[in-house]
């Protein structure tokens, strides 16, 4: 696909994805704060707290076990140490929302800079805007500590692969360090980042086959070829392998051990607990072999998917006439775009034939939306130039303006279930409310900031003397509640009997554990209830 724009409308394009990236960092900036602690945030303070605690005896010169942890610690290190050095800025889990919009924010720039090097400004710009209003993405950009780090690492790979493959017959070594770096940046988010370096070797393999094949350059030369890009594929993997030594200390101990068992435990996670899906609890186990397209058509925005689908059948048509009739263009044409569909697909593919212990909704393959946000830009690029060749000339811009109104409306969901975007479902599929008590909502127990909120108000209003220490008692992890909770006005109080309050989240339907319970509030949105403030009668008191 040749680049019509001339470079004043290249222009104008990446000033408007500039305006958009930086009122996107604006926006987000501005709203860190309302989102609160979620389930797994304690889990990686630990995991933080060790590998610090690990690397401060090493450096003193005693003698320390390396940590045995499968989880690599480019978000876990980096939070642990800040929070050491500066206690008093807030509490651990503010710093580390802030630093996973971090990463969630490098997904959004390196999604718009890839897809602009593909298919131009115009292209890049709705890719901007397509993950920008992606509310799955959108919305555990602000607290997801394990899935954002490695989905926008992952996406920086991408990026870098993208600007190799643009320029893959005079590759610079610059470009070949990007990619080791972006490796073991999502190598150290996740092993799976190992598949930033397995894409390298692939579609190298790729070009070399094209570039061999029919004659087109001599076999002599084949030797020399492989030496260099061996050379090269050496060069970024030791790049990634160092990053990774660094922030994965559990490579201290035995490199190939460690690799061997976090790749295992990625693969098949014993992880036992239930997973509601369409309207059944199933064990995680033993979830249908359909749970990740069912989550993708029912948490992608319509417009996305319809782009999606029309793009996968438009380059799949063209690509196989360019190879019936031999006419394939230079491979820096083809190979950027075959690798971005690639990186966005083969994932889906492999988890639907390997079915591996899945469960928390589409958390665990957020990495894929990324490139399908690049995915669906692209496509709506193709489907602009093919229009603006037709006699109907307001047709490109009647085709955008839809394309905006699309995106407003899903913005303008993502402001109504503010700060939780995250429980978005389409319209196709019901939207939030038909998604109640058939799927995964708030899993990850967000609500229990804005339900805290609520009972420390309460409680200043029916006892604004203050002379008592209110007791509230949860069948699960504490600490998401406590967080927002006034701590010299409440306790958290483990056993049923004499506490004076029960707030539970819908999951696993342990908010219906005590009928006997006299609802307060109710955290909700779209009349679907997120989190329930209950009072517990006067009997169950000591």
């Amino acid at each position: 696909m040749k680049k019509t724009s001339s470079k004043p409308h290249a222009s104008k394009w990446f000033k408007a994805s500039l305006v958009a990236y930086l009122a996107v960092v604006l926006i987000a900036v501005l709203t860190v704060s309302d989102y609160g602690m979620t389930w797994d945030e304690t889990f990686r303070f630990q995991g933080g707290d060790t590998n610090l605690e690990y690397y401060s005896e090493l450096f003193k010169g005693e003698a320390s076990d390396a940590p045995s942890s499968n989880y690599p610690a480019l978000f876990d290190l980096p939070l642990a140490l800040f929070h050491e050095v500066f206690p008093d800025w807030g509490t651990r889990s503010q710093k580390g929302h802030v630093w996973s919009l971090c990463f969630g924010l490098l997904g959004l720039l390196s999604v718009w800079r890839l897809t602009a090097r593909i298919g131009g400004e115009r292209a890049g710009f709705w890719a901007l805007l397509f993950l920008a209003c992606l509310p799955r993405y959108y919305g555990h950009m602000f607290f997801n500590p394990k899935d954002i780090p490695f989905a926008a690492t992952y996406a920086f790979g991408c990026w870098a692969l993208v600007s190799v493959l643009g320029k893959i017959s005079t590759v610079t070594v610059r470009q070949v360090v990007w990619v080791g770096l972006a490796a073991g940046l999502a190598l150290s988010c996740r092993i799976a980042g190992l598949l930033i370096l397995a894409y390298f070797a692939l579609f190298v393999g790729i070009y070399l086959l094209f570039k061999y094949s029919k004659g087109r350059e001599a076999i002599s030369s084949l030797p020399r070829d492989l030496l260099r890009w061996a050379l090269l594929g050496g060069l970024s993997g030791a790049i990634a392998f160092t990053i990774l030594f660094v922030f994965w200390p559990k490579l201290h101990i035995n490199p190939f051990l460690a690799l061997e068992s976090s790749v295992q435990d990625a693969q098949s996670f014993g992880w036992g607990g239930l997973v509601l899906m369409d309207g059944h609890f199933w064990k995680a186990q033993d979830l249908p072999i359909y749970y990740v397209p069912y989550w993708l058509f029912r948490t992608l925005p319509e417009p996305l998917l319809l782009l999606i689908g029309l793009g996968s059948v438009a380059g799949f048509l063209k690509f196989y006439a360019m190879i019936r009739r031999r006419r394939l263009p230079e491979p820096e044409i083809w190979l950027p775009r075959f690798f971005i569909v690639f990186a966005g697909v083969f994932p889906v593919a492999y988890m639907v034939f390997r079915d591996p212990v899945l469960y928390d909704g589409m958390r665990h393959f957020l990495f894929v939306l990324p490139p399908m946000a690049s995915i669906g830009a692209l496509s709506l690029e193709w489907l602009l130039r093919q229009t603006a060749s037709t006699s109907v000339r307001w047709l490109p811009q009647a085709i955008q303006a839809a394309a905006f109104l699309s995106l407003g409306l899903v913005a303008y969901e993502m402001l109504r279930l503010h700060p939780y975007q995250y429980v978005y479902f389409n319209q196709t599929s019901g939207g939030l409310p038909g998604a109640y008590m058939r799927d995964e909502t708030d899993y990850w127990g967000l609500s229990h900031k804005e339900a805290g909120e609520w009972l420390n108000e309460y409680v200043e209003n029916v006892d604004a003397v203050g002379g008592k220490t209110y007791k509230v008692h949860q069948r699960y992890t504490r600490w998401m509640l406590k967080e927002a909770l006034n701590p010299e006005r409440f306790e958290m109080w483990e056993p049923r009997e004499g506490a004076d309050f029960f707030v539970s989240v819908t999951r696993f339907n342990l908010h219906t554990s005590y009928p006997e319970a006299e609802i307060l509030h109710v955290v909700q949105r779209h009349g679907v209830p997120l989190c329930f403030v209950f009072k517990m009668p006067d009997s169950n008191k000591e």
